[in-house]
């Protein structure tokens, strides 16, 4: 700990006079002393260093040092990313309501915001900006062009666009945007209700539940899959919330300890349940963390929910946002969180750092065993771990690099421009004409990708020629190459289905926007059957979560 110290205080220049105001305990002494080293260091870096040196840039760099010794969640947060900050805690923001990013050195369009100004004023995904407000937008970052299009309210932006080839020009008018934490709701056949959860901004919790009373005004629901699955977390206080709606007034959700007197907290359940009786399944993997860790340990520590997925990535750290001065704000872990059997959930332990400063994840074997209201053990440190293990297929180095070229991207584009209307989107379906189709595309692109073997094989046919082997092992080495040539050009076949399934969503997104695209991706999505099943068959749904002792 104290090896850190020097790097732990290196950031912090306003202060230090404050520090000093008080007795000089031993531990403000070593404050102080580093501080005033610091500040020194700092004053004669910036008169001697050789080269001109920026304050500002100094001091940030600094500070991002020194928090980055502690946890990835320990963040500064200059005053020029408070707003981005605040949007990511409320899911609010002025704007025309479209994400951009960058494609084959241009910026397009990546997404649009289903019921907002981007929408409503027909701009489209893939989309190519050239301009904005009569100005280029040659060499403005992302980030900028992001900013660009935020504004108040009422305000309007100018858009030039290309769409196959043609120049469109835009105005739009600005208007809040309000991104859901429930992309998607509905029924599974007929009974079974789903609600997707992406976050836990503001209202989260509120916006399950409506999504929740108007499924019920539509039908009897018998069952509830709830999603969390990459869910990263967010506000505490909706984590609270949403576990609430399943279980009783005065509950303990869980409980925070930290190092001051006030972090030492016990939260209950304060409302009454919007159900307790109505079996529900949590799916989470290796994407849902804090706030999804919460709910999913919450409610199988009452054996309330039945959690099935992979298990869970393993944050069991709260966070605070802190002012500071000039507009900045620092946000800093000041607790763990403990579920109501006495769970810590967090995989990492920070303070424990190897010589070289790594850390690793506690392993299986030195995490503590506690146990659910009925008896079933559970374990601490190193996430959730499901009740039902499920399976997720690795992305082989082909799909990997459909993604990264973008390959389903724009072929999704190109087929919505030829293709006016589709089939609903949980109905449409690629058949083996669009998938031919794909193959023609790609082939017309000149798309190749890259695999291990492949390099292997490049790598020991150069090794070999500089080491001059004989032409019979080159012909070998040349053989094997062309062989390996033929096996990879069977690849799109050899993962038809998973590329069928992929390019479907992509396609759908284009016609239903983001919802349309979960909606459809619940056909093929292997979790979900198995939720299904469990929700069909109460007598294995019960037997899990109430095992004979």
């Amino acid at each position: 700990m104290f090896k850190r110290i020097p790097k732990l205080f290196s950031g912090i220049l306003i202060g230090a006079a404050l520090i000093l105001s008080f007795s000089y305990t031993p531990d403000y002494f070593e404050l102080s002393k580093q501080l005033d080293i610091f500040t020194s260091v700092f004053k004669e870096v910036s008169l001697y260093y050789v080269d001109d040196t920026q304050p500002g840039e100094l001091a940030e760099e600094a500070i991002n040092s020194m928090l980055s010794s502690l946890d990835p969640y320990t963040n500064y947060i200059p005053e020029e990313a408070v707003e981005d900050f605040r949007i990511q805690q409320t899911g609010d923001y002025a704007g025309v309501g479209a994400s951009v990013g960058e494609h084959l050195n241009q910026v397009i369009i990546t997404s649009i915001f289903e019921d907002f100004a981007a929408a409503k004023a027909g701009l489209l995904v893939g989309d190519i900006i050239l301009s904005i407000d009569g100005e280029s937008i040659e060499d403005r970052s992302i980030e900028s062009i992001s900013e660009i299009l935020k504004g108040a309210p009422g305000t309007k932006v100018e858009l030039e666009i290309e769409r196959g080839g043609v120049k469109i020009a835009k105005t739009i008018e600005r208007a809040k945007v309000h991104r859901s934490s429930v992309p998607f709701a509905g029924f599974l056949g007929d009974d079974f209700a789903y609600i997707s959860l992406s976050s836990f901004t503001q209202n989260a919790s509120g916006e399950v539940r409506k999504a929740w009373e108007d499924l019920a005004k539509e039908k009897e629901i018998k069952g509830l899959v709830l999603d969390l699955r990459n869910n990263p977390g967010g506000l505490l206080i909706e984590a609270i919330n949403l576990t609430n709606l399943f279980i009783p007034k005065g509950e303990v959700v869980v409980q925070t300890k930290g190092k001051l007197e006030e972090w030492q907290k016990t939260y209950k359940t304060n409302n009454r349940p919007f159900n307790t009786e109505i079996p529900v399944v949590v799916l989470i993997n290796s994407g849902s963390a804090s706030a999804s860790e919460i709910v999913a340990g919450t409610l199988q520590d009452y054996d309330r929910a039945l959690i099935l997925g992979r298990r869970s990535f393993g944050k069991g750290l709260v966070q605070e946002s802190r002012m500071l001065p000039y507009g900045a704000q620092l946000k800093v872990t000041i607790a763990k969180y403990y579920t109501p059997s006495g769970r810590l959930i967090q995989a990492i332990d920070y303070a424990e750092r190897a010589e070289d400063g790594s850390v690793t994840k506690v392993p299986d074997s030195l995490r503590n065993a506690y146990k659910t209201n009925n008896g079933r053990v559970v374990y601490d440190g190193g996430g959730i771990d499901p009740d039902i293990q499920t399976e997720s297929p690795e992305a082989t180095e082909l799909i990997i690099a459909l993604f990264r070229d973008l390959q389903f991207f724009d072929f999704a584009t190109d087929f919505y421009f030829k293709n006016p209307t589709i089939a609903a989107a949980a109905d449409f379906r690629i058949d083996d004409a669009i998938f031919n189709s794909f193959k023609k595309w790609l082939a017309s692109r000149e798309f190749d990708f890259d695999t291990r073997t492949g390099r292997v094989i490049n790598n020991l046919t150069k090794v070999a020629a500089e080491e001059e082997f004989d032409e019979q092992l080159a012909q070998e080495l040349t053989d094997l190459k062309i062989a390996y040539e033929k096996r990879k050009s069977l690849e799109l076949d050899h993962d038809k289905e998973i590329v069928k399934e992929l390019l479907q969503e992509e396609i759908v997104s284009r016609y239903y926007f983001e919802s349309g695209r979960l909606e459809n991706a619940l056909n093929h999505d292997m979790d979900i059957k198995k939720a299904l099943f469990y929700l069909k068959d109460k007598q294995a749904y019960q037997e899990i979560l109430s095992p004979e002792k």
